[in-house]
């Protein structure tokens, strides 16, 4: 896989294009990724070992980033086709672009990634998402981009550090008690229920057909 590693975000000289034919869509390394994300996301912070990751670039400057991971529960990946399957969904984890892009700049970039993400990772049935309402996010851009929408988590005690990133309440497969999140300095609060978002994917139609109607059937 051709990853960049170069960690150039926004030059000093860099005027926005405002054009979408301008822009590039590339696979980028793990580690540069996370440092974008970290820098702009609400969140600061996301999963330890994202992969695959893409960034958009604007006359080689670095943009945007989308991110995929494998969802933290097993539940989650199981309940799309069944556990058998679980391995063939995967989580869009992060996503982000800068303010100085034009109206459906997103819809096109997820679009772009996910035409990599199939060369990359050809066994992908299904990508999930959730948007997070405690942030005011309902899910716009994935109505946008054809996802189905599924309804909602639950509410959640999330932990916030003193570097005002969020942590996930179950760490590396382990859940994080209130005593041993304070003695890490992680206050705890309440976020609301995600929306939670599917599409299924496939390499043709037909594939894809067939995975819509195994996901439908599970649904049912």
């Amino acid at each position: 896989m051709d990853q960049l590693t170069l960690y150039d975000f926004i030059k000093d000289d860099y005027i926005p294009s405002y054009d979408i034919s301008k822009y590039k869509v590339k696979r980028i390394g793990c580690e540069t990724a996370k440092k974008y994300i970290i820098e702009h996301h609400y969140s600061h912070g996301c999963h330890n070992s994202p992969s695959p990751c893409y960034a958009l670039y604007d006359n080689n400057n670095l943009i945007g980033v989308l991110m995929f991971a494998t969802p933290c529960s097993e539940n989650v990946r199981s309940s799309i086709f069944g556990k058998e399957y679980k391995d063939n969904v995967i989580e869009l984890h992060r996503l982000h672009i800068l303010d100085v892009t034009p109206k459906n700049t997103e819809s096109w970039f997820i679009s772009q990634c996910f035409k990599l993400l199939l060369q990359d990772r050809p066994q992908t049935w299904a990508v999930i998402s959730f948007s997070d309402t405690t942030q005011g996010h309902e899910g716009t851009i994935y109505k946008a981009s054809n996802f189905y929408c599924c309804g909602q988590t639950g509410s959640k005690i999330f932990y916030l550090d003193k570097n005002g990133r969020l942590h996930h309440p179950r760490q590396n497969g382990v859940n994080i008690s209130l005593e041993e999140a304070k003695k890490r300095g992680w206050t705890p609060v309440k976020r609301d229920a995600k929306n939670r978002y599917i599409m299924i994917l496939g390499i043709n139609k037909k594939e894809k057909r067939e995975h819509l109607k195994l996901w439908k059937s599970k649904c049912a």
